[in-house]
């Protein structure tokens, strides 16, 4: 008769074979961050870093409560990195192009209200547009309400009218739409139907402010949401070797649950929950989240007001992204 591990051995050694695991798991993805990360300084980096930069630039042309005169540091790292990058790899990009796009609406805006920019950053604009492909001097755009859930049977026309929006009405979204919400969301595929997915919907307003201060891209709109989502996984459900899916699952999800959001009408913006351990700790204890749920991705959301803007973000086009082998 075969004599059966003790509990402790066995967690002992699991704990061990994880261990070793681990550390080559670590140098694998340390090497890898090294060569290939946005710290690489290589042309997908620069480009990337770029696009990013300029995404920032443009959330603010769209927020709510636009205040003239916003991100001169972040407009003149834009400037140097955008010089950087034509210089080394040109300006047909759309990288690039999007970049020029946004400084110039940056630009067009302030004139436009007759505020005088620093003479670094108008000369940097002016100097940069000059290889800016489009005649197009706005590149945000602003909806009406009607106009932003207008009705269509095609599922084409539905996924080119969703946009992450960061502007909501004083106005309450009722639990039942929420549940109504989330089981259309449910239909999203799972790995093996593990549908490890859990969805904390927080309503308490003080809570709300807590949570957003943990968070670092919501300044401007989140004050403004009626409510705020947390995405997480149940760790229960993943092995060690799987346990990496459980973003590629919850990553999913939270496309299903932003189509469903927009079908019910409800304004919604991803956010992203790096946070470091000592936040995940205080976000953990603010909303009672246990410890086997590994947070993933917030969503703020609300009622859409009469007239908002939204940011053009552009895409790459399909050449860049798809590979026929």
């Amino acid at each position: 008769m075969k004599k059966k591990i003790p509990l402790w051995m066995y967690r002992i050694l699991r704990f061990m074979f994880h261990a070793v695991n681990l550390f080559f798991n670590a140098f694998y993805w340390i090497t890898y961050d090294l060569l290939y990360s946005n710290d690489s300084k290589s042309k997908e980096s620069q480009l990337a870093d770029l696009m990013i930069m300029s995404h920032v630039l443009e959330k603010g042309i769209t927020m709510p409560d636009r205040r003239l005169g916003f991100g001169y540091p972040r407009v003149r790292g834009i400037i140097t990195l955008c010089n950087e990058c034509i210089k080394r790899y040109g300006f047909q990009s759309i990288e690039v192009q999007s970049t020029l796009n946004d400084l110039y609406e940056y630009l067009q805006i302030h004139e436009a209200s007759d505020f005088q920019l620093p003479e670094d950053i108008t000369m940097g604009i002016r100097d940069l547009v000059e290889y800016k492909s489009s005649d197009s001097n706005s590149f945000s755009s602003v909806f009406t309400k009607d106009e932003y859930f207008k009705p269509t049977s095609c599922f084409e026309q539905f996924a080119y009218q969703r946009h992450s929006v960061r502007n909501y009405a004083d106005e309450e979204v009722g639990m039942d739409v929420i549940y109504e919400v989330m089981r259309l969301a449910q239909t999203a595929p799972s790995a093996c139907n593990r549908q490890s997915v859990r969805v904390k919907v927080i309503t308490n307003k003080e809570k709300i402010v807590a949570v957003l201060g943990l968070q670092n891209g919501n300044r401007g709109f989140g004050h403004l949401a009626d409510k705020l989502l947390l995405i997480t996984s149940e760790q229960g459900a993943w092995g060690y070797k799987t346990r990496t899916s459980a973003y590629l699952d919850a990553g999913i999800y939270t496309m299903n649950l932003l189509y469903a959001l927009h079908y019910y009408q409800l304004c919604a913006c991803t956010l992203n929950c790096h946070l470091t351990i000592n936040k995940m700790n205080k976000l953990r204890n603010i909303l009672n989240i246990p410890q086997s749920e590994l947070p993933i991705v917030f969503i703020s959301i609300g009622r859409a007001p009469n007239q908002f803007m939204v940011a053009k973000s552009h895409r790459l086009d399909v050449e860049q992204v798809v590979t026929i082998i």
